[in-house]
């Protein structure tokens, strides 16, 4: 028994050898058959790569003061750069947008002769901004006056660009010469007679290499490509001119045997040695395989295990084939790789594993032999999969495109495109595929087959047919769909109360979003008119402009704020989260309504920790919350009453809660106040634009947090949780 097993080793491991020469063989001969080291694959990528960079870098690197000098502004340049961030009027709006938050201007009310109370705006001007601001709008408006200007400015960036350009290929020669260094080179510009040296060249050489017009010039740009994109515009600038050089470069035999590169010319003899070696011993392997194999191969069966063997399906045992050739396949390849590049603890282990499963194949080879006139696909795990899968395309339909989907992703997608990416993954991809996938696939497919019966019995149903109940099997998902579906007539009538709160909801929004928006547009209306009648006074029309400002300002706000919560609601919005401390960023939107506080008979109680309170989010649409809810409670807050802000840390999470004592009565559904235009003041005569807890919801929503409104009578309560970190 002993002599047997030890036979069936020697067996595979001979042919594990001779299979692995011949991987060699096919792999690796044309790197080392006939080859030296110097016409090998990486020292030709290595000379190429000196070639191509040494013109450009070292040889005919062009004059700086040339390039700037032929530094051309194009008409089409200067419209570009003029219209980069728009035409001239939106230019200048944003600058002065810009500025207005930071130049110190505030509003307070004051009564007009109109019908209506009006703003109007008292300038507290920072001479300083406001001189920044001015230059910039100077400037601005000078670039589409002045062409002489602009160019000034294209022609700045280009020769910045040229600087860039010559730091960036004096790196790239400190570079190129010090890894490098063993390159000699003696070299003469055919078109210019101007000679380049870096050091004598021997008579004793291992490499040597020769340019003139019988062997070639050594022709490559001027202008180096592999920096930054500044080598484009000096390209541009040059008209990507060639040089042609003619010459030497060497390698002297003292930098093979002791310099830089000794280490790989010596492995690569080492390597190609080793190539011969494995040849040889895959002949001798396959030779002694061959003989062992026709005296010997009977070793190979095992009656106690061949019985059991015998029991498993065809089909198992047709996996396990392939599997185990596959595995031997792969092991013996990943050994050639091991062998010559010294990897030697893996060489044992592959060796072993290769052995293994070369064995497990010859084992299955003869036992598969002796029992092929027995098969009985009945007994098949295919055939009895098919027989318990019938009832899957009842809905023949659903079953066939499933059944695609699963094959195509599956199969195809998760397979085949990693096995072309990496071969080595089969060891993995082919165990997984036959002990989890397919028995997946079964039980999915198992499951299709009682979800289509519950399809069919949903259509009796909906023909009036009701019948019994739909039979609940287990505790899967299905049927759990299958107990849903068998309670459906139970909630028609919710379903019904829902869609007539959906449409009142709608009527509402609509009639809410006409109202506010038809407000400040009759006021624009009006007052066009009136600043038409030319018999005005400077006073009047100051007065009218002043009040058209507000609304349109006012028009403008309502229109941006439903466009942003209706982003937000479609998730059509991007979050630059990072780590902020949120009892500063209380503390600070707290302080920006300072003013506000102070005058609106309110008496803020509020409590924040002095400890940090970190969280990962957007900073600016955090502040839009706290904002939007310190807003509210100015706006709503009954006079003469306490709000209380409340900041702390609990379970790890930051919990933010305000409540105030409301001004207009709530209602009970305190819900739909997060719904657009929706206001407590439902006379809408609040200047609100119903939009701000909507759009607190969305950011809360979007940071993954909860925000959560509370009704007591006239106690008005939110609060807000967010993850700490």
């Amino acid at each position: 028994m002993k002599h047997a097993i030890g036979r069936n080793i020697l067996l595979s491991a001979l042919l594990v050898l001779t299979i692995s020469s011949l991987f060699t063989l096919t792999e690796q001969g044309r790197k080392f058959i006939g080859t030296n080291y110097f016409e090998s694959d990486d020292f030709g990528w290595q000379l190429s790569e000196f070639e191509t960079s040494i013109v450009p870098v070292v040889l005919a690197v062009p004059d700086k003061v040339e390039v700037k000098k032929k530094i051309t502004v194009t008409s089409e340049e200067i419209e570009e750069y003029r219209y980069r961030y728009g035409d001239l009027q939106s230019q200048l709006d944003s600058i002065r947008y810009q500025y207005e938050s930071e130049t110190g201007e505030v509003t307070k009310e004051a009564a007009s002769d109109a019908v209506q109370e009006e703003t109007t705006t008292v300038q507290t001007p920072n001479e300083t901004l406001l001189a920044e601001r001015d230059k910039k709008l100077a400037d601005i408006t000078k670039n589409f006056t002045d062409d002489s200007y602009v160019e000034k400015k294209i022609r700045a960036e280009k020769e910045a660009q040229v600087d860039a350009y010559y730091k960036a290929i004096e790196h790239a020669k400190n570079d190129l010469l010090s890894q490098k260094e063993d390159f000699v080179y003696n070299l003469k510009n055919v078109e210019t007679g101007e000679e380049f040296t870096n050091g004598e060249i021997s008579s004793k050489n291992a490499f040597i290499k020769e340019y003139s017009s019988k062997y070639g010039y050594l022709k490559e740009r001027t202008v180096y490509q592999q920096v930054n994109d500044s080598s484009w515009l000096v390209t541009d600038i040059m008209g990507n001119p060639f040089a042609r050089f003619e010459g030497t470069i060497a390698i002297s035999e003292s930098s093979i045997l002791s310099g830089q590169r000794a280490n790989e010319y010596k492995s690569f003899l080492a390597n190609q040695r080793k190539f011969y070696g494995i040849l040889v011993v895959g002949v001798l392997a396959a030779v002694a395989f061959t003989l062992l194999w026709r005296r010997k191969s009977d070793t190979f069966r095992h009656e106690g295990r061949e019985e059991k063997y015998r029991e498993l399906p065809i089909d198992v045992k047709l996996a396990f084939f392939l599997l185990s050739i596959l595995l031997a396949i792969t092991t013996t390849r990943s050994l050639v790789g091991f062998v010559l590049y010294r990897d030697y603890d893996m060489q044992i282990i592959t060796f072993i594993l290769a052995v293994i499963f070369t064995a497990f194949t010859l084992y299955q080879w003869k036992w598969m032999r002796a029992g092929l006139g027995k098969v009985d696909w009945e007994e098949s795990l295919v055939y009895r999969w098919r027989k318990s899968l019938e009832g899957f395309f009842l809905k023949q339909s659903i079953g066939l495109q499933t059944l695609i989907m699963l094959i195509v992703v599956f199969f195809w997608g998760a397979g085949t495109l990693l096995v072309f990416m990496l071969p080595v993954a089969l060891i993995v991809w082919i165990p997984a595929t036959l002990l989890i996938g397919i028995p997946v696939l079964v039980v999915l497919l198992s499951r299709m087959a009682y979800l289509n019966r519950i399809f069919v019995k949903t259509e009796e149903m909906a023909k009036g047919v009701i019948g019994n109940e739909i039979e609940v099997k287990g505790k899967s998902a299905i049927a759990g769909y299958a107990i849903s579906l068998n309670e459906l007539r139970n909630r028609i009538k919710s379903s019904h109360s829902e869609q007539a709160k959906s449409e009142r909801l709608k009527t509402e929004l609509i009639t809410n979003v006409s109202h506010d928006l038809r407000t400040p547009l009759t006021s624009i209306i009006t007052y066009t008119d009136l600043l038409k009648n030319p018999s005005i006074t400077d006073e009047e029309r100051a007065s009218y402009i002043a009040i058209l400002d507000k609304k349109s300002m006012r028009l403008k706000t309502l229109i941006e704020d439903l466009f942003e919560v209706s982003k937000m609601a479609s998730g059509n919005i991007e979050l630059d989260k990072r780590k902020v401390d949120l009892t500063q960023l209380l503390q600070q939107a707290i302080a920006e309504h300072q003013e506000d506080i102070d005058k609106s008979g309110l008496e803020y109680r509020v409590v924040i920790g002095t400890k940090p309170i970190m969280s990962y989010v957007d900073g600016q649409k955090w502040w839009r919350v706290l904002d939007n809810l310190i807003i509210n409670t100015l706006k709503y807050a009954l006079p003469n009453t306490r709000v209380y802000i409340n900041l702390d840390q609990v379970d790890g999470e930051a919990v933010f809660v305000i409540k105030n004592i409301a001004k207009y009565e709530l209602g009970n559904n305190v819900n739909e106040l997060t719904e657009r235009f929706k206001r407590a003041d439902t006379s809408r005569h609040t200047d609100g634009s119903g939009l701000g807890l909507a759009i607190a919801q969305s950011i809360v929503d979007l940071h993954g947090g909860s925000l959560k409104m509370e009704v007591d009578g006239d106690l008005f309560k939110v609060t807000v949780k967010i993850t700490v970190i």
